[in-house]
């Protein structure tokens, strides 16, 4: 069935005062609609409420969500398309676990916005993201051993929150959320709705700019430590090459991880560092998950799938290059880029195997005819835009499925490559190199490749990188390379 859509007609704007713009009453109506549906039903209904509100920076609302407290928050944003998501809370979660965990979360998903009321009161609001939407990622590889630094992140967990801000180019909005069961009372459901938007309103209000706050921070002192020696890390890309070399598989993404310490004492400024980030790499997607004192952070360019009114938009990144000091040299490092065999080899197949993988869920594919340069801002990459025509029945976590791990973070052929992967890396990746984003109940959505990121706690952060190891894979050039990857994390988090 169909998600209904409930227009409740409300007074017209008069202030700017969420309080009074957006009158309890019809907030009311909606709730008591819901519980309504939940008893003649007699199971709980998923409702959602949106109401425009005035944009703002997205990082100051994540740090007057803080303050909210309702519990663990998350933010996804790209500063060169202007759109952004913060949510905070959860009205529930999907957590799944092993090999089908992407599937289940599609069932689960489909079960919950069944019957749902979404509701929308009048003024422009951002279409592409408005109703109930949940954000997450899954982890990249379920068969490797788990570790405790990634406690709160289990396979797959996809968040329904309790308050959502999203905004785009042109408007701003908040989405509530709710579970509501038979038995619920929708003068309380009213009440602690109204009781939010009251006290973020107060809080925004008194919020520093983040902006600000950003161009005065000092530089942070950072002690750095291989967990892997890079000795053996580069001893261990050598014989996955020789691997490679006997015809055991064509190309595998070995990893590595670094441990940061901030030796000021003061536990990382989460806040701040998506703001570095944002303003550093407007073309990439900047992120960031909390699980309790944890967070999951990163500004990726690397775009897994996107999906939006039927269309499945995404790309091939593999082929990395340092950017120069100079235009001269830039453009020299980029043309050896795109003239490279062993990067053009390494993306080929990365673009073929992306392209056979939606030729089973779109009933047309379109692939650019050449990749070209993505210049990031210590890195350019190698870049092929696919899309496809999604067909009816299908949606982006199907693809997420068929998709992850492209070559670009696992390998090739993909079993024989994650098989390496575990026996050589000898780490954890958790949700490192793996599908993060949000899915609407439209059908819309989004899902990157978590790359360029770090697990924050506190005063402490591992951080990761890696690299795409073929025949012709120098250990000593690759290591180089992690360490250009790393410089992302490393800056955002203050350090020179």
């Amino acid at each position: 069935m169909d998600i209904a859509s409930t227009h409740i007609p409300v007074a017209p704007e008069t202030t700017t005062d969420w309080s009074a713009r957006y009158h309890r009453d019809d907030i009311f109506a909606i709730f008591q609609e819901a519980v309504t549906r939940a008893q003649t039903l007699q199971r709980r209904i998923l409702v959602s409420i949106t109401l425009p509100v005035s944009p703002c920076d997205p990082v100051t609302m994540f740090s007057a969500f803080e303050k909210l407290g309702l519990g663990n928050r998350f933010f996804w944003s790209r500063t060169a398309d202007q759109r952004a998501l913060v949510g905070t809370g959860e009205a529930t979660t999907i957590e799944t676990t092993g090999n089908d965990r992407v599937a289940i979360a599609a069932t689960t998903w489909r079960d919950l916005k069944q019957d749902a009321l979404k509701a929308r009161l009048p003024g422009k609001v951002p279409a592409y993201t408005t109703g109930p939407l949940l954000f997450g990622g899954f982890a990249f590889d379920p068969l490797t051993p788990r570790t405790p630094a990634w406690e709160g992140f289990p396979d797959g967990l996809l968040i329904l929150p309790t308050l959502l801000f999203h905004s785009d180019e042109e408007c701003a909005a908040f989405t509530l959320n709710a579970l509501v069961e038979p038995d619920n009372d929708g003068e309380q459901l009213t009440t602690v709705a109204v009781d939010h938007l009251t006290k973020i309103q107060s809080l925004l209000r008194s919020q520093p700019d983040t902006t600000l706050l950003t161009s005065q921070n000092t530089t942070t002192h950072l002690h750095i430590r291989d967990i892997i020696s890079a000795e053996r890390w580069r001893s261990e890309v050598q014989t996955v090459v020789d691997q490679i070399n006997t015809g055991a598989f064509a190309k595998a993404v070995l990893a590595r991880s670094i441990q940061i310490s901030n030796t000021d004492g003061d536990d990382f400024n989460v806040p701040v560092t998506l703001q570095r980030l944002r303003q550093s790499y407007a073309e990439a997607y900047v992120f960031a998950i909390q699980r309790g004192e944890r967070y999951f952070i990163g500004a990726t360019p690397e775009r897994l799938v996107c999906s939006e009114d039927g269309l499945i938009q995404t790309m091939a990144l593999a082929g990395s290059a340092p950017r120069g000091e100079t235009p001269e040299e830039d453009q020299r490092l980029g043309d050896e880029l795109l003239h490279s065999v062993k990067n053009q080899g390494e993306h080929h197949v990365v673009v073929e195997t992306i392209q056979n993988a939606l030729a089973s869920l779109c009933s047309r594919v379109w692939v650019a005819d050449a990749p070209h340069l993505l210049k990031l801002k210590n890195i350019q990459h190698l870049e092929t835009p696919l899309m496809g025509d999604l067909k009816a029945g299908h949606s982006i976590l199907e693809a997420i499925e068929d998709l992850h791990p492209t070559p670009a973070v696992g390998g090739y052929p993909r079993q024989l490559a994650l098989a390496a992967i575990r026996e050589h890396e000898h780490m954890d990746r958790g949700w490192y190199a793996s599908p993060i984003g949000w899915i609407g109940a439209s059908g819309n959505g989004e899902f990157a490749v978590a790359l360029r990121s770090g697990l924050v706690t506190g005063k402490e952060a591992i951080l990761f990188a890696g690299c795409g190891i073929v025949a012709s894979s120098d250990p000593e050039s690759e290591y180089q390379e992690s360490c250009w990857k790393l410089q992302v994390m490393l800056r955002g988090l203050g350090g020179e």
